[in-house]
């Protein structure tokens, strides 16, 4: 806890005691009068619950004495008896009045009064009826109804009644007893912990007294050594300031760090003292002193000036000092001269941003260079596909072979290329989804095939064909087993063995790949993933690349939650890759639907738009070979004036082209509700995801990269159909 912090709790603590000693008699107070009064009402419930019996005891006296009177009547006629028969029965109203009153707010007396009320109404009328009978001179008549066992019964019936609200009163009573002794004895306790509160908060004070004058002692003591210590210091200016910013304390720091002795810096106003002119101009001092006294503290780190009124880089801060009401009286400052951090930061940053810039040329160099390499690339890999569907002689046959997998092998470096540009970005998006792993082992194989039997070697598989299931992008994981499958087969001689494998370990799919070729040597083994990294022998072996494939490999099995790792024993004796994925729970099967039969493909009318006539013809003849009517052109200019007489079911256009660009192409024939049918598509060599959503967002329909895939042209004019 900081030290002002614990010096304001030691000046509020007498304070906060003597209010705690008043507010505690104050408490007192108040709950002795509340106990008091508590014990008076109960007081007055358990003599309203004593008053309930009386009352019931004198009701049954009344009602006793007025049947007794009723009697005395009946036998002599005296009418004596009959004015003290009225008087008792007056005074029944007068005790069932007041009986009422005494139990109405005890809901469990309500309906046994009631009750009582109307046993005793009866008992009245049959009192009333004989001795009216008797008034009459009917004395044999009034007999027989006195000697009836009703009147009897009804008494019994009376007496009972009266009885049960005697027992609800006794409860009653004893209940309210309880409360007043427990009252009682809860402000009896109540009482004695306040006062015991109370002493020791008086304890606490006298302590608090007793303490303080130790602390201030120490205080002064303390103030004395820091005073001490900021004079001694000579690496920071350390000073303060009264409200109109004059200093008012001075060390050893501002000597070093501004060139002011104490007598040149004392009393006078810090701010033409220390602060630029620019700063003064800009309001940068103002506003200093005005954070400092709204949040407390302000930064200064900027250029301030010494004595001489040379330059350099301050780092400190600015406080604003408080007295105990909380208001402002004054400042500290504390400077450092950081001139030469100041400085090599500034290096920093400028190399950071040289190197910021650098990548991203590199970044645009690879895109370009992609863009430029799958131009030419085009017309070869065009070229060679359709020298595929002609009748060749065997020797030809064989060139072209070697030329398809050189023109797939190039391929495939542009596409790591671009990919390590992309991990570089954080521009790689993952289309994840469950799939069996024999799936993507038998896209990888197939895809390396053609290399493995260039090189006259043998691949086998080892997977299980169903049920062994991972949670990933396919194509990416395609590309790795893939990339895994090529450097094998790179590093290893013909005739050697290949092995890829797949397996359930624990909660992963653990993949691998194992050669008999040229093997690491083990010092080796942590660095081959890093980039540019080669194989000692590869350059001499002629087999060196760029260096790439396995840092790719690496990025891509680590987005995806797993691992890759190598071993070897050594120079000649083969590796092995393995890759772990975290394993998935197979999807439920589905009903298979029925693949589309094969058909013939509509022959349709297609504009080719490149200013790469080479890429332009031989993709004309591939697509004539495929039974379509092919019209080239080299700018969109042209391709506007061609589409007027050659209604054009397809237009496979560039992008950039002299004049027109190929998105300018689109959003004109996009504007033609003539070309409302037509398919666009986009071949280019830019091929990052921002360059296909730039084309659809154009007008294309498809996004195809250079040099596009025999098999892609086919499936697209069969998907057209």
């Amino acid at each position: 806890m900081p030290r002002s912090t614990i010096r304001k709790l030691n000046r509020l603590f007498e304070p906060i005691c003597a209010a705690g000693v008043i507010t505690l008699l104050v408490i007192s107070g108040f709950v002795t009068l509340h106990s008091l009064t508590r014990m008076w009402q109960d007081v007055d419930k358990v003599g309203g619950s004593y008053a309930v019996l009386e009352t019931l005891d004198s009701l049954s006296i009344a009602l006793r004495e007025a049947e007794g009177y009723q009697r005395g009547f009946l036998v002599t006629g005296d009418d004596s008896y009959l004015d003290r028969y009225m008087a008792a029965e007056a005074s029944l109203d007068d005790l069932l009045s007041e009986l009422t009153q005494r139990t109405a707010n005890n809901p469990s007396q309500d309906e046994v009064l009631d009750s009582l009320k109307q046993s005793i109404r009866i008992k009245r009328e049959e009192l009333s009826f004989t001795i009216k009978l008797r008034q009459e001179g009917s004395q044999a008549d009034a007999d027989v109804v006195a000697r009836t066992n009703f009147g009897k019964d009804l008494m019994a019936q009376i007496r009972d009644e009266a009885e049960l609200m005697r027992g609800n009163a006794r409860v009653r009573y004893a209940m309210q007893l309880a409360e007043t002794k427990h009252t009682y004895q809860t402000a009896w306790l109540t009482g004695l912990l306040l006062t015991l509160s109370a002493l020791a908060l008086v304890g606490g004070v006298l302590w608090a007294v007793y303490r303080q004058r130790r602390l201030k002692e120490k205080n002064r003591k303390l103030d004395e050594q820091i005073r001490l210590f900021l004079e001694q210091i000579s690496d920071y200016a350390i000073f303060m300031m009264d409200t109109e910013c004059r200093a008012t304390t001075w060390n050893d720091g501002v000597k070093q760090v501004l060139g002011f002795d104490e007598l040149e810096f004392l009393d006078r106003d810090v701010r033409p003292l220390i602060f630029t002119p620019e700063a003064h101009a800009s309001g940068v001092v103002d506003a200093e002193f005005e954070r400092a006294t709204k949040n407390g503290a302000a930064s200064d780190d900027r250029w301030m000036k010494r004595k001489d009124d040379t330059q350099f880089w301050a780092s400190g801060i600015t406080s604003s000092i408080r007295n105990a009401s909380g208001k402002v009286v004054g400042f500290s400052k504390v400077m450092r001269d950081m001139t030469e951090q100041k400085q090599n930061s500034d290096e920093l940053s400028r190399l950071a941003a040289e190197l910021s810039e650098e990548s991203r040329r590199k970044n645009e160099f690879l895109a370009t260079l992609a863009h430029e390499l799958r131009n030419p690339l085009s017309p070869i890999k065009s070229a060679v596909q359709l020298m595929s569907l002609m009748d060749v002689s065997p020797e030809i046959h064989d060139l072209r072979a070697t030329m398809e997998v050189q023109v797939e092998q190039i391929v495939r470096l542009l596409d790591d290329l671009m990919d390590v540009s992309r991990i570089g970005r954080g521009k790689i998006d993952l289309k994840k989804q469950v799939v069996e792993i024999s799936t993507v082992i038998d896209a990888a194989v197939d895809n390396a095939q053609s290399h493995v039997e260039a090189n006259s070697q043998q691949l086998s598989v080892r997977v299980a064909p169903s049920g062994l299931c991972v949670d990933v992008d396919p194509a990416r994981i395609t590309q790795v087993i893939c990339n895994l499958i090529n450097n094998a087969s790179k590093y290893s001689d013909v005739d050697c063995k290949i092995d890829v494998s797949a397996e359930r370990v624990d909660e992963f799919v653990v993949i691998t790949v194992t050669d008999n070729g040229s093997g690491i040597s083990p010092e080796r083994i942590d660095d081959i993933f890093e980039m540019f990294a080669q194989i000692e022998d590869s350059v001499e072996r002629g087999v060196a690349g760029l260096g790439i494939g396995l840092t790719l490999v690496r990025t891509l099995v680590e987005l995806h939650g797993g691992t890759v790792a190598a071993a070897s024993d050594g120079i000649g004796k083969g590796s092995e890759f393995t890759i772990r994925l975290p394993a998935a729970i197979a999807p439920e099967v589905q009903e298979a639907v029925p693949a589309k039969a094969p058909h013939n493909v509509r022959p349709m009318k297609v504009l080719v738009v490149d200013d790469m006539r080479a890429l332009s013809v031989i993709l004309s003849r591939l697509l004539t070979k495929l039974g379509h009517d092919v019209r080239i052109v080299d700018s969109g200019t042209a391709a506007l004036e061609v589409l007027q007489t050659f209604p054009a079911d397809v237009v496979f256009s560039d992008i950039s082209m002299p004049g027109m660009t190929g998105y300018e192409l689109a959003k004109q024939l996009r504007k033609d509700h003539r070309h409302r049918d037509m398919k666009l598509v986009a071949m280019t060599g830019y091929g990052q995801a921002s360059d296909r959503q730039k084309a659809l967002s154009a007008g294309f329909d498809e996004h195809m990269v250079k040099p596009v895939d025999f098999k892609v042209l086919q499936a697209f004019f069969q998907g057209d159909d």
